[in-house]
């Protein structure tokens, strides 16, 4: 096929995460050096035969290293990757039969690196730092439990708010915005997560404990004492600088250098790591992760979906609807403080100042219920008294009301012999009358004796 007329597109020219444009870098000049293609030109421009069995003797040189324990089996597939992606963008990649080449790499292996750093081993990595700057990054990464990959993305002062761990006005801890734009801040990050209708990014919110934000405190207030000049767009974590020049040069510490300083941290302990081909069992970076996940799933009282989404973790339904605001995961956060927390001493203030807090609410909750009863009672003696009342209000009326009907019937009575008085009177005079006529008094006779015929 003719491709000297298309123009060769790079791994630089992608839209690719930097960390993945680096490591495809960098496993692509492995694949120059150690096979017969030596270029980007060569890779695209060779022949498909001789792609092939390059591709396949490169592959025959990899299991060989994999045979000598120099290689996991699980990074073979690794190798092609870049390959495949540049041979893609550059529209040669059906001129490879992978499933042929694929059938030739190695089974893969169980992954080592599964444990997680104990509290123990973090204290003797933190008892060798020698600089505020090292034991507050210890602090920092053991609390986060971020990925290194963060210190790829800008970590400024204005990604940090301060957050109360007890919940009140003191703010002893800080919320940490992660993977964030330089020109993000958390203000903007809040909207996002508030807002229904904004896409809310890549970037998260992980927490510092008390213990943490205190060392990474001592460490900022030591560098305003050498007189720099920090603001919101400072770095968190910055490069070495000189006492008598603290504002020159300026950078943000980078993924290298922090490997670099828990790597020498952890070689000056007694810690030993158990090493399986190219992995020891508990990773240098990762094994802090590891710490927080562990924490925050057996800690019953922490939602489970919330601690996912503290973790960085987008998978599933919640990954992508559940959305909790930096005040819910921080709540839930905070709950496994006292295991996050490193030194035993800062562990018992934490658990006095959780009893204490626990006596004072036992207390409120007593003297509420107090209340309560004395209310109750107050409130008892107040109805029993109201009813006392209304019974001795309906009695006298019912007393009252039997007292009107006595004087009633007593007036009818009285009304009834007057009336029958006056109807005797009355049939009296009229026998006298009648009496006093001979005539009528004969007729009335007559009239009686036909009724009675």
């Amino acid at each position: 096929m003719s491709t000297k007329s298309r123009q060769i597109l790079t791994i630089e020219e992608s839209n690719l995460a930097n960390a993945t444009k680096i490591e495809y870098g960098y496993r692509l000049k492995q694949f120059f050096r150690n096979s017969t293609i030596h270029s980007i030109d060569e890779l695209i421009m060779i022949p498909s035969d001789e792609l092939e069995n390059s591709l396949v003797s490169y592959c025959k040189f990899l299991l060989s290293k994999v045979a000598n324990n120099a290689l996991s089996p699980n990074s073979v597939p690794k190798m092609f990757k870049p390959i495949k992606y540049v041979l893609g963008m550059n529209y040669r990649e059906n001129d490879v039969r992978w499933r042929s080449l694929e059938s030739l790499f190695p089974a893969t292996v169980r992954r080592s690196g599964y444990k997680a750093w104990s509290t123990d081993q973090v204290h003797e990595m933190l008892d060798k730092c020698t600089t505020s700057r090292n034991r507050a990054l210890v602090h920092f990464m053991a609390s986060i439990g971020g990925r290194v990959g963060i210190h790829e993305h800008p970590l400024l002062m204005k990604h940090m708010v301060p957050m109360s761990s007890a919940n009140n006005d003191t703010m002893d801890s800080y919320a940490v915005l992660l993977y964030a734009e330089s020109d993000e801040d958390a203000e903007e990050k809040d909207y996002r997560d508030s807002s229904k209708d904004v896409v809310a990014g890549d970037s998260y919110w992980a927490f510092l404990t008390p213990e943490a934000t205190m060392w990474l405190k001592r460490y900022h207030n030591e560098r305003e004492r050498h007189c720099e000049m920090i603001n919101g767009d400072s770095p968190i974590f910055r490069n070495n600088f000189s006492v008598l020049r603290p504002n020159d040069d300026i950078r943000q510490l980078t993924k290298q250098a922090v490997f670099n300083i828990f790597l020498r941290c952890v070689n000056q302990t007694s810690i030993k790591r158990n090493t399986n081909g190219m992995r020891n069992d508990t990773q240098l970076m990762h094994g802090f992760r590891k710490r927080l996940n562990t924490i925050m799933k057996l800690e019953n009282n922490v939602n489970a979906n919330i601690a996912e989404k503290i973790m960085g973790h987008k998978k599933g339904l919640d990954g992508v609807y559940l959305a909790p605001t930096r005040q819910e995961c921080f709540a839930e956060f905070r709950k496994a403080i006292p295991q996050l927390t490193i030194d035993s001493g800062e562990r018992q203030k934490i658990e006095i100042n959780d009893k204490s807090q626990r006596i004072d609410e036992l207390e409120k909750e007593r003297e509420i219920s107090h209340n309560l009863k004395k209310e109750n009672e107050q409130f008892r003696v107040h109805m029993e008294n109201r009813i006392q009342d209304e019974l001795i209000k309906t009695r006298d009326e019912l007393l009252a009301r039997l007292n009107r009907s006595e004087q009633e019937r007593t007036e009818i009575r009285k009304q009834s012999k007057q009336e029958m008085a006056q109807i005797r009177e009355d049939a009296h005079d009229k026998i006298l009358k009648l009496k006093q006529d001979p005539e009528k008094m004969r007729q009335l006779k007559e009239l009686f004796s036909l009724i009675e015929g």
